[in-house]
């Protein structure tokens, strides 16, 4: 990439910046309302509602949401950067942050992950068009250069902007924001229709429908209700996360059924200024794993445990906050090994060709298959996807295994062709994944005939055995199951 096309996707990017987007030092105060539909968990149809938001100054304003749900119904209010509050949680769950990412951002923000770009980072620009326009998308060519712990595709979005510099197309993951019917407002330009994307589903649809500036605004006009609840800061991504400097294991319970839980279980903590912690019990509420029966003993183990960690304090612009972040803990029946113990994955670098040696976040899943079925088909084998990562200590088992095994080694490489799919927080690969029954533990199989027909899948667990192994009959057993007749 030449200095040239570098510097050229940085002004239009810095340009971008300028012309959209209701924020900055420049603007003046304003008033808006929109009308929303969203499409919410468990509910068939689209839930419809409006946002209205005063805006002050940056980190002051006020956002009062209503909608057909309940917890669609609330206020959120932005005193300076770190003083946030929101309308009490009461029995709809209402919860400001999901709404916002959805609904309010996308109008009044759409380029807030441009943050994350820094001036020496390199971009290029490419010429597309879509839907008959004619757009130049500036985008981080190699991402992975710079998010070696987190997700590189929601970290650093595309965004695409037309002959005027005006955005027209925002792409994070698998998750694409439209805006169209455009107009220009104290010098920005301000989308009256947006459209959010998901997988090639639409998940959230906004109208501006009123739009003024505001005269003789004071910072007493999004001052918090009396009742409203302190918020903590939100870590955005690209941030650095909390540093653990004490963690401890819970004592873990059995199922009711005697087997042993899972997966990961989320608890939502507030870190305090000086790095103690405070399990969120309110938030394990509806929707959460917490609420299933005979969960109420490992909540109850997770909260004595994750309430003893400590962190080094957080800081932003100079000085501890409190920060709200979720803890995922790993639940395999396995001793808890704190996060500062753990050995942090190397650097993955596979050749294009090579779809079954490591778990490579940089890789795209779906042309690997294509591969391994093309391999399939001449060879006359199934296809057997191991679904994990660096991470995953097990994964590091199964290899080991398959290296002092050779006749179970043997047995694989004859009937089947292998291929690692990554699931970590640097590449979730959720799009891919999505297409396959749901992961509950790592590492994980699924095997596919060569037309990529899913015929079975299972955890690894069923066959591992004591001793950080696994079991060679058991193992075969499953290999010869499935193998092609």
């Amino acid at each position: 990439m030449s200095e040239k096309t570098n510097a050229a996707a940085h002004r239009l990017l810095e340009n971008g910046l300028k012309t959209n987007a209701l924020t900055g030092d420049d603007l003046k105060p304003w008033h808006m309302k929109i009308d929303f539909q969203v499409i919410e968990p468990g509910v068939p149809k689209p839930v419809s509602g409006s946002i209205e938001e005063w805006y002050v100054g940056p980190h002051q304003w006020r956002r009062v949401y209503h909608g057909g749900t309940p917890n669609l119904n609330g206020a959120e209010w932005s005193v300076s950067k770190f003083e946030h509050y929101q309308t009490k949680p009461g029995a709809g769950g209402f919860s400001y942050y999901a709404l916002n990412l959805r609904t309010a951002r996308p109008v009044v923000d759409p380029m807030y992950q441009a943050a994350n770009i820094h001036p020496d980072y390199d971009l290029v620009v490419q010429r597309v068009n879509t839907a008959g326009v004619a757009l130049n998308c500036v985008s981080v060519p190699d991402p992975k250069r710079y998010a070696e712990e987190t997700n590189p595709d929601w970290l650093f979005a595309t965004m695409c902007f037309d002959s005027e510099t005006r955005l027209r197309l925002t792409v994070a993951g698998d998750t694409s924001v439209q805006f169209d019917d455009l107009q220009s407002f104290q010098g920005r330009t301000v989308a009256r229709d947006v459209k959010v994307i998901q997988r090639g589903n639409l998940i959230a649809a906004m109208k501006v429908t009123f739009l003024e500036a505001l005269e003789n605004a004071t910072p007493e006009l999004v001052q918090p209700a009396k009742n409203a609840v302190s918020q903590p800061y939100i870590i955005e991504p690209g941030f650095p996360a909390p540093e653990p400097v004490y963690q401890v294991g819970a004592h873990v319970p059995l199922r009711p059924d005697g087997t042993f839980y899972q997966g990961t279980a989320p608890v939502p903590v507030l870190i305090h200024k000086d790095g103690t912690v405070k399990v969120q019990v309110d938030q394990m509420g509806p929707g959460s794993i917490f609420m299933l029966s005979g969960w109420r003993e490992l909540k109850d183990a997770l909260m004595n445990a994750v309430g003893q960690w400590k962190y080094k304090p957080y800081i932003v612009d100079g000085q501890p906050i409190e920060v709200g972040v979720t803890v995922m803990y790993p639940l395999d029946g396995k001793p808890f090994v704190p996060a500062y113990e753990r050995l942090k994955p190397a650097s993955v670098h596979t050749a294009p060709e090579d779809y079954a040696s490591a778990y490579d976040p940089k890789r795209d899943p779906q042309k690997d298959l294509a591969m391994a079925q093309a391999a399939a088909t001449r060879a006359h084998k199934r296809i057997l996807i191991e679904v994990g990562g660096d991470w995953c200590v097990w994964c590091k088992y199964l290899d080991k295994f398959l290296a002092d095994h050779a006749d179970v080694r043997e047995q694989l490489t004859a009937n089947y062709v292998v291929m690692k799919v990554n699931m970590s927080p640097q590449n979730e690969n959720s799009a891919f994944l999505s297409q396959f029954p749901k992961i509950s533990a790592y590492p994980y199989f699924v095997v596919l005939d060569a037309d990529g027909k899913i015929l079975t899948a299972k955890k690894s667990g069923d066959l591992e055995e004591c001793c950080k192994t696994y079991n060679s009959g058991k193992m075969k057993e499953f290999l010869t199951s499935w193998k092609s007749q």
